[in-house]
């Protein structure tokens, strides 16, 4: 063999060598890719699902705060009805025809306590208190009706007033009146 010969033979070599490196080189390149474009999808896949759920969890906080507001819409409506049921209750506890009765009845049921006492009332019922409680009656107060008792050294008052008898009435039956006018499903 010449020296030609084996020169030839040496880049023939050289080029088959080169052509596999290329050829591997193509295949690493084309299985990276490859493994590029599936963690790619995985990831997509990753992210959309992400996505849907961040979606369905907003639509659901969306409707929960749209639940809330309208239950508190409805809760206010309901309030506002209560303080107008409450307030035509005061007014017609203030407008009483038979409040002389109730008034002799509150003090019947507490002689020991005015008769140790003073008793005052709104200005409305002074003639009817004086008549009942004489020199105990201790003048009059802002109120819609009933009487305030108070001892005669002043540390104790019972208080027998129209609109603190219907506020404490109201507080204990609230949930009563609340359910007359709204039955529970």
């Amino acid at each position: 063999m010449g020296l030609e010969s084996v020169i030839q033979e040496v880049l023939d070599r050289g080029r088959a060598e080169g052509d596999e490196i290329r050829r591997t080189a193509a295949a690493e390149r084309e299985r990276m890719l490859q493994e590029a474009r599936v963690e790619g999808a995985k990831l997509l896949v990753a992210r959309e699902q992400d996505a849907r759920q961040a979606a369905e969890r907003a639509r659901v906080q969306q409707l929960a705060r749209a639940e809330l507001e309208s239950k508190k819409i409805v809760l206010a409506s309901q309030k506002e009805l209560l303080d107008r049921v409450y307030q035509t209750i005061l007014g017609k506890l203030a407008s009483l025809s038979e409040s002389s009765a109730l008034l002799r009845s509150l003090l019947e049921a507490n002689r020991t306590e005015w008769q140790a006492g003073r008793v005052f009332c709104n200005a409305k019922d002074a003639e009817v208190v004086r008549s009942i409680v004489g020199s105990n009656f201790g003048g009059t107060i802002d109120c819609i009706g009933g009487v305030v008792i108070e001892s005669n050294d002043g540390t104790r008052k019972t208080d027998l007033l129209f609109e603190t008898i219907l506020s404490d009435v109201w507080r204990d039956s609230i949930k009563e009146v609340a359910d007359a006018l709204w039955p529970p499903q």
